[in-house]
């Protein structure tokens, strides 16, 4: 059984962002992490040592907000792999870092084929 250690825990947005990452890439359907290019508008697919850079963390008011920027395989049900990425997010998050007070939005910035 483990025992409770009296302090506090403090986690970084960058490791925020790996373990969000490393969620999302779990995820049926997502393809991996994006980024856009600001001149052309174009997302580009991030390789997995980088994920960081598809992942903002905020926090406001005592809330973590993560906004993670994905490509979805073409042909899944983009509003279930939605759901299903904000819910295992939410989780690793909660089991791991112990944040309870956690705000995930999806931007789809593409649609690949694998």
């Amino acid at each position: 059984m483990a025992t409770v250690v009296p302090g506090a825990l403090r986690v970084s947005n960058d490791c925020i962002a790996d373990l969000a990452g490393y969620a999302a890439l779990e995820c049926y359907g997502v393809v991996g992490m994006a980024v856009l290019d600001e001149q052309g508008g174009v997302a580009h697919l991030l390789p997995t040592y980088r994920l960081r850079r598809g992942i903002t963390v905020s926090s406001v008011d005592g809330r973590v907000n993560v906004d993670l920027n994905v490509v979805v395989e073409r042909g899944v049900n983009i509003s279930s792999v939605s759901d299903n990425l904000v819910s295992s997010v939410k989780f690793v998050l909660k089991q791991i870092a112990e944040l309870d007070d956690v705000d995930v939005c999806v931007h789809i910035d593409a649609l690949r084929t694998r």
